[in-house]
């Protein structure tokens, strides 16, 4: 690799390099506890409320420098003037080649348990906004990621703030009309999420399914390279049957992993194929890609089922058999039923011989 495209790959650590370079203290062991504590401390000696010598902005921005360091810019903060508390939001990018493919690392950031303390209600809120920030991070991506990430930063700021007003000690009564007047917003961003993360769950499976292609259509290949070098049983025949066999055996292949992506994408357009989006985007992508691979191996399944002849079943013409095993393999592919079908009949055909054969 060159320097200059090393260069480019990690342009955004520079900016990084500084901030650690810019605090002496080991950036894995700064929380933001550490830092809501110091912007706390930093506050208070501007306000003139400390009188020690210790230079609370410098440190502030050391332990900011340290805490950005290792999870990203912070892009949105609130830090409560009560109590040593915040919430904020981070976010690192990818080096700048990736930019386009991957999306940045996003963050969400709290510690409120001293300002909350008198307020319960405002607690649980505040819970509630962390974990709905979790399934974000792990399920979202892009756009909508970073729409449903703000709007809770938001919606703790708020919340902080309010507390601010009432000096940090609200009464029962005010503590649980903070609450109330967010559970809304709340909710709406509940409603986001499941919608948006529905959507992106649909894309990650297709787009594992692109993948799942792309590993049939390299396993193809190699089967081209690798079946004419092979002793196999019936590589004995003659070449324009052995053609004919490889042809076909590969038309099956492809026609079972195109019906099976065929298949997703129609009951994906009419709204009947549920995808468990909270199962995360890794998770997503392995399963869309296992499926063009079983359909693959379903179309192969049935073309040497037909070829054998256990179903008693008969091309009409040799010119007419490619695309009749091609056909069928595509069904199969498509229509798991159909499939199931097959096997039940083969099984029952196979067992119905051998019970004959050993009575």
């Amino acid at each position: 690799m060159s320097t200059w495209l090393a260069n480019l790959l990690h342009l955004d650590r520079a900016a990084d390099s500084e901030r650690v370079a810019f605090h002496p203290r080991d950036a894995a062991q700064v929380r933001f506890a550490d830092l809501a504590w110091d912007h706390f401390y930093w506050a208070q000696s501007r306000e003139g409320h400390l009188s020690d010598d210790v230079d609370w902005e410098h440190r502030y921005r050391e332990t900011r420098a340290s805490f950005e360091s290792r999870h990203g810019e912070i892009v949105e903060e609130y830090w409560s003037i009560t109590e040593p508390s915040g919430v904020a939001l981070t976010r690192r990018k990818p080096p700048l080649l990736l930019r386009p493919f991957v999306d940045d690392v996003r963050r969400f950031h709290r510690a409120t348990d001293w300002v909350t303390r008198d307020a319960p209600p405002v607690s649980d809120l505040l819970f509630v906004c962390e974990t709905l920030a979790i399934r974000a991070v792990e399920a979202l991506r892009f756009t909508s990621e970073s729409v449903a990430l703000r709007r809770i930063v938001a919606v703790a700021s708020h919340l902080l703030g309010c507390l601010d007003k009432v000096g940090g000690k609200p009464d029962r009564v005010e503590a649980q009309a903070i609450a109330d007047g967010q559970q809304a917003e709340l909710n709406d961003i509940e409603a986001y999420y499941r919608e948006a993360g529905a959507q992106i769950g649909r894309t990650l499976y297709v787009e594992g399914m692109l993948i799942g292609l792309g590993l049939v259509a390299g396993l193809a290949a190699v089967a081209l390279f690798l079946l004419p070098r092979v002793d196999l049983l019936w590589w004995d025949a003659q070449p324009a049957n052995r053609d004919d066999v490889l042809r076909t055996l590969l038309v099956t292949y492809g026609a079972g992993a195109v019906g099976a992506f065929v298949s997703v994408l129609q009951r994906m357009a009419s709204e009947k194929y549920d995808v468990h989006y909270d199962l995360g985007k890794r998770t997503l992508l392995m399963l869309g890609s296992y499926r063009p691979v079983l359909g693959a191996v379903f179309g192969v399944f049935t073309y040497l089922v037909l070829a054998s002849g256990l179903l008693q079943t008969a091309v009409r013409d040799d010119e007419s058999a490619l695309c009749f095993y091609g056909a069928l393999a595509f069904v199969a592919g498509f229509s798991e039923r159909f499939t199931a079908v097959l096997v039940r009949t083969v099984s029952n055909t196979g067992g119905g011989e051998t019970g004959s054969a050993t009575s």
